[in-house]
């Protein structure tokens, strides 16, 4: 990654808010639950333990529901419970990777089209004995977790958020014949890698090329101005 490039990543440092607590993992490195749920791969038993639910109808009740049903043999009515998921208008993109993750868990594989498709992009870059990461989806929401330990999470519908998040997608496609399966959200060893996220699973891209991190710095350089213009704005 060139001097420039670097050079954008850090000017996020100064805008983005603290999260880190003394009593859990610093964001943004391995054991941060924060910096997992980005590549919303988790086991669907694991991802139900960590939400706070309430009973009331939702994605995620009926994912908890989909998931007691499994536990019980029903396997079936499970992955019905979690189709019917994905029938929800306007769905959030990382629950539907979650309810791929599930479906494959419990057997059932996308078609070889749909599983392909690219529904989100995480870049990680290695920055002063850290790591940063930035993840932008097809919907159009973002995260950007500092390695000081600062983050951005933008959910707030906007377009040009979303088409910034479309071309970080669409400047992975020319490299998808490289990309390899990723197992888990082990941090890298060394080195820059992106990983694509489909239905069919979490793809690596190791060194990738100006193109695709040139597209993520313009997402970043965006998620910067919006931070400033809401620290203007703020009464």
């Amino acid at each position: 990654m060139n001097s420039q490039l670097v050079t954008r990543f850090l000017l996020l440092t100064m805008m983005m808010m603290p999260l880190s607590k003394s009593d859990s993992p610093q964001l943004g490195s391995e054991a941060d639950p924060i910096r997992q749920r980005l590549f919303a791969c988790q086991p669907m038993e694991v991802l139900v333990q960590g939400l706070k639910l309430d009973g009331r109808p939702g994605p995620f009740q009926t994912f908890s529901d989909a998931v007691e049903l499994a536990k019980a043999g029903k396997k079936e009515e499970a992955k019905t419970r979690l189709r019917s998921i994905l029938e929800v208008p306007n769905l959030e993109t990382r629950i539907q990777l979650w309810v791929w993750s599930a479906l494959r868990e419990l057997g059932e594989q996308p078609n070889a089209n749909s599983g392909k498709e690219i529904l989100g992009v995480v870049i990680e870059v290695p920055m002063q004995g850290a790591y940063d990461t930035l993840a932008g989806y097809q919907d159009g929401s973002a995260r950007y977790l500092n390695f000081s330990g600062k983050a951005i999470f933008w959910d707030k519908p906007d377009a040009s958020i979303k088409l910034l998040c479309e071309r970080l997608i669409a400047s992975t496609i020319p490299e998808t014949s490289r990309a390899v399966p990723r197992k888990d959200t082990v941090l890298p060893e060394s080195g820059t890698q992106v990983t694509l996220l489909t239905r069919s699973g979490m793809y690596v891209i190791a060194d990738p090329p100006q193109s695709i991190m040139s597209t993520g710095s313009a997402l970043m350089l965006e998620l910067m101005k919006r931070v400033k213009e809401t620290e203007a704005n703020k009464p």
